[in-house]
């Protein structure tokens, strides 16, 4: 096995620990939180959630992708973006500062002045870690990240739990909050060896910017309409329906976004190097394909079955109004990885122009759905996020046919199989509706889920299984793996 390909497999098994284990944290968190607070402190939270996001791509200035992706990066880079972070950061939060009156006028939420200046400092704080982030990512020292982000999110765990105990409601949110970000850029300074020199070359933000500039734009549209539906359904409806809303849509996106960032950050610098090679970088991705779908497919459907009693015992019966915003949103999400995957293509080739272009134009179609959804309340914003899911990924393996040879066509055949025995995963699961006990329809659903699609799986030789394997085989070097046969 090359040692790229045992890198990243390593980096792949290193990256989903910190992913799993960062939001089964935070999960658990938000679990008993739930159960401590009411939904309108979500709703709270979810209303900055825009802010923080768009602020968020400002300090980035695609500048980390720029790094990852160039070649001959050195301590200028490094440090020239180290410093623009900061300076970012501060100038934002100071602005943000300053607009919390309005901000609060807008949502009709007299609370969010106070909450925005407090939640806010996360950006000044998190700019200070950023490029130790980057340097983590470019070595492909996954196991450092993880060990970092597992860390702070279970100390600020303590820490939001703590405030919610002492009664303090919405403000244990933004104690987890601030918590998060702050563990994190400590233990990143101390794991890392890396320190700015006292330089900044104007030079150097040129060329990295001229990368990265596409890629801020992007990120800037990215994050604006990733929470978009936050602000228009805190503007347009009460905080406790936006609570139903953002704690339906934080527990799907604890998988999808795990398995997405984890196979982003990752694949992004191991197909870095491999930029110049189509038919390497072709059949690399792929097989990423395959993969991604033999476990989001049934991953998603599977949730959206057990929707109801999973939420009812995890949360609590006052959460009952997220399950049908849980259940459509699984379905969005099921397509998720796959679009996300297609997009960092682009970026691996150097195509940040085509990036942006592509983001401006999905975009307007978000507008246009949630002008047609509104009519139909928040189910029909949720409706409007499954189009749009679907319409992006067609948009984005196009042009990635363009670039690598692998097409929608190609695609699609790819996943298809894994397609129709999810759907027959379903079909079992499907036959626990009928069982009257929440718990033992629960159980049930879950292990005739698990039991039929692996047998599924099995009998019809998927591909992706085999790599799963060979995946394990690698990162957890077992002598009974070698009586295994693939």
């Amino acid at each position: 096995m090359s040692e790229l390909k045992s890198q990243t497999i390593k980096g792949v098994f290193w990256s989903f620990l910190e992913k799993f284990g960062s939001q089964f944290i935070l999960l658990i968190s938000q679990v008993i939180l739930a159960r401590l607070l009411e939904p309108e402190d979500f709703g709270l939270i979810g209303m900055l959630a825009i802010f923080i996001g768009v602020s968020q791509a400002f300090i980035d200035s695609g500048f980390d992708n720029a790094l990852i992706q160039k070649k001959d990066v050195n301590q200028t880079d490094y440090s020239t973006v180290f410093y623009f972070n900061i300076a970012i950061g501060f100038v934002l939060y100071f602005l943000l500062f300053a607009a919390a009156p309005y901000i609060a006028d807008f949502f009709h939420q007299p609370l969010l002045i106070d909450l925005t200046r407090v939640v806010c400092l996360v950006l000044a704080v998190n700019s200070f870690g950023l490029i130790h982030l980057v340097k983590f990512k470019i070595e492909m020292n996954f196991k450092s990240i993880a060990q970092v982000v597992v860390i702070a999110n279970f100390l600020s765990a303590f820490v939001g739990i703590g405030m919610a105990l002492l009664n303090l409601g919405v403000w244990a949110l933004a104690g987890q909050i601030i918590g998060i970000y702050f563990f994190r850029t400590v233990l990143f300074w101390i794991k890392s060896s890396w320190r700015p020199s006292f330089i900044f070359s104007i030079q150097s933000f040129k060329q990295l910017f001229r990368f990265g500039s596409k890629l801020l734009l992007s990120g800037i549209i990215s994050q604006t309409f990733e929470n978009i539906y936050l602000m228009v359904i805190g503007r347009m409806f009460s905080a406790s329906a936006l609570g139903f809303y953002t704690q339906a849509k934080k527990l799907q996106q604890v998988p999808v976004t795990t398995l997405a960032q984890v196979v982003g950050n990752v694949t992004f610098p191991a197909f870095s190097k491999i930029q110049d090679d189509n038919e390497k970088l072709k059949q690399g991705f792929r097989k990423l394909i395959k993969l991604l779908v033999f476990i989001n497919f049934p991953l998603m459907l599977g949730l959206a079955v057990v929707a109801k009693p999973l939420l009812v015992l995890v949360l609590g019966a006052k959460w009952l109004p997220a399950v049908p915003y849980f259940q459509l949103l699984c379905i969005a999400g099921m397509i998720y990885t796959l679009h996300a995957s297609n997009l960092n293509i682009l970026k691996v080739k150097g195509r940040s122009d085509l990036f942006l272009y592509l983001e401006i134009v999905k975009k307007s179609i978000v507008i246009l759905a949630i002008i047609i959804g509104l009519n139909w309340g928040i189910m029909g914003l949720v409706i409007g996020q499954i189009c749009t899911s679907f319409i992006s990924f067609f948009i984005n393996a196009f042009f990635t046919g363009k670039l690598i040879a692998y097409t929608i066509p190609n695609q699609l055949k790819d996943v298809s199989q894994t397609f129709l025995i999810t759907l027959l995963m379903v079909a079992f699961m499907m036959t626990g509706w009928l069982i009257d006990n929440e718990i033992l329809s629960l159980s049930y659903q879950i292990l005739i889920g698990i039991g039929s699609y692996l047998l599924l799986a099995i009998a019809t030789k998927q591909e992706a299984l085999t790599d799963g394997l060979l995946i394990l085989k690698e990162v957890i070097p077992l002598r009974r793996w070698k009586n295994i046969k693939y």
